[in-house]
């Protein structure tokens, strides 16, 4: 299962996650209460990187604390920004 790039993208920073750009694109989670959290991931920028392949979704769901299926459903917005708090900042 694969997803576009672009789609994650939008989807991490409509629900609290803030770019900085890079050599990769950082994604940093700012909470609901609008304080910085350690939750980050990153994702390459290159031309060859235009979809995100398991492997790599599965990584980056681990690094902002969730399984790959909740952060498929993060991206693909099923779980929103209260519900991922709940999921991943109260169980870091």
């Amino acid at each position: 299962m694969t997803r576009d790039r672009d789609v994650i993208d939008a989807a991490l920073q409509r629900k609290g996650f803030q770019k900085d750009n890079g050599d990769h694109n950082y994604y940093i989670y700012w909470n609901l209460a609008g304080k910085k959290t350690m939750k980050k991931t990153k994702m390459s920028h290159g031309s060859s990187h235009k979809t995100i392949g398991d492997p790599l979704l599965g990584k980056m769901a681990k690094q902002v604390g969730l399984t790959k299926k909740s952060f498929l459903e993060l991206v693909d917005c099923t779980l929103d920004q209260a519900g991922y708090e709940k999921v991943a900042i109260a169980n870091p």
